[in-house]
């Protein structure tokens, strides 16, 4: 029958059974002791290794002050350019090449050319203005409607007619105004092409009636392309400067499409993982209230750093270390704006680490005390 340690145990004897127990346990011990100091979790560099990288030349670690804050990100070309800007609305009332028009013919008399009685209209059905700029009419030939409004080529086809009807009425419709479209694409409810028409002749207008996402005006960019030119603006500036509302250009392409830049928070913060940029002039105290904040039971506010490449590949990153103890720096932090692909850096506190180390040497404990109470065959 299996004698347990403690019955076996003489207070007098030097050597027995407790001997290889106590063996087997050390063993243990040391072995969980050694894999708990080789395997503690570490997120990210602590203070002391950041501060040993830029010693050793591995890094450009720059404390921040009033004169070393991280340059902002360069600032956008103007949104529209002067051209843009002063062009005059299209004068959308007026035919050009590829509009689509439905014409009738009303004669007096007995005799008619277009319809078998003289108090009946003649429909002609629909037409297109060619890209010479004409239509073209029985009895009449070619009509240049290019630049016309509808009541000025009503009153051409009208005088046309008269040479061959007695008292000609002469009604045209405008089926499609093709030559004066407008294209939308991207990121809107309604895509598509849309006339430049009463009440659609300008870009605000225009985006009213598309329905751009909305959920942040600040990340949307609407892209103008005119004429081989491109130029962009943000939502939010095109709603609060008037100047920016241009006139529409027949050919005008808008593209509405979401900025979509990032940051990344690692270490002893609430969260860790990429952080979006959701406005303009982003900044480093932005970035770590989105990962809601330091973490108060792991962060060492002493050691918030933030990562950048320089445009030298050749070069070593910098680091730009701030003191988030310090009002003076945290200010700092609230003057830093981030730029894409910037990472933020937060060490763990010391006491954290050692709150690991004392609970894997309880781990440890525990188990040798185990190990010590294992009956003995």
């Amino acid at each position: 029958m299996p004698v347990s340690l403690r019955t076996k145990l003489n207070p007098g004897s030097r050597s027995g059974p407790l001997e290889p127990i106590m063996k087997r346990a050390l063993s243990i011990f040391a072995l969980s002791a050694a894999l708990c100091a080789c395997t503690l979790p570490r997120p990210v560099a602590s203070f002391s290794e950041v501060q040993k990288a830029g010693k050793a030349g591995d890094i450009q670690l720059i404390p921040v002050t009033g004169s070393t804050i991280p340059p902002a990100p360069a600032a956008p070309a103007v949104a529209f350019p002067a051209d843009f800007l002063s062009a005059p609305e299209s004068q959308y009332g007026r035919l050009g090449p590829g509009d689509r028009l439905a014409v009738k013919v009303w004669e007096s008399g007995s005799s008619t050319v277009f319809a078998s009685t003289g108090s009946s209209g003649s429909d002609l059905g629909e037409m297109s203005i060619d890209e010479s700029g004409r239509i073209y009419l029985p009895y009449v030939g070619a009509v240049r409607a290019e630049g016309l409004t509808i009541a000025e080529l009503r009153s051409v086809i009208t005088g046309r007619l008269r040479t061959v009807v007695l008292n000609p009425q002469v009604d045209i419709r405008l089926v499609e105004h093709r030559s004066a479209l407008v294209s939308v694409q991207g990121a809107a409810a309604k895509t598509g092409s849309f006339p430049i028409e009463q009440g659609r002749t300008r870009l605000e207008q225009l985006l009213a009636e598309a329905a751009p996402d909305q959920k942040n005006p600040e990340v949307l960019e609407v892209v103008v392309r005119r004429n081989g030119e491109t130029a962009t603006a943000r939502l939010s500036d095109i709603y609060s400067d008037p100047r920016l509302d241009i006139a529409l250009q027949p050919g005008d392409s808008v593209i509405l499409r979401e900025v979509n830049q990032s940051v990344t928070v690692l270490g002893a913060a609430g969260i860790q993982g990429s952080v979006p940029i959701t406005k303009r002039d982003f900044t480093l105290l932005d970035a770590i209230a989105a990962a809601k904040g330091l973490n108060p039971d792991a962060a060492n506010p002493r050691a918030v750093f933030l990562m950048r490449l320089p445009a030298d590949p050749s070069a070593a990153p910098i680091v730009y270390h701030y003191d988030m103890r310090r009002p003076d720096e945290m200010a700092f932090a609230a003057r830093t704006v981030l730029h894409d692909d910037d990472a933020v850096m937060i060490s763990s506190a010391p006491f954290a680490q050692l709150r690991l180390v004392l609970a894997s040497v309880a781990q440890s404990l525990t188990a040798a005390r185990a190990a010590a109470t294992v009956p003995i065959l």
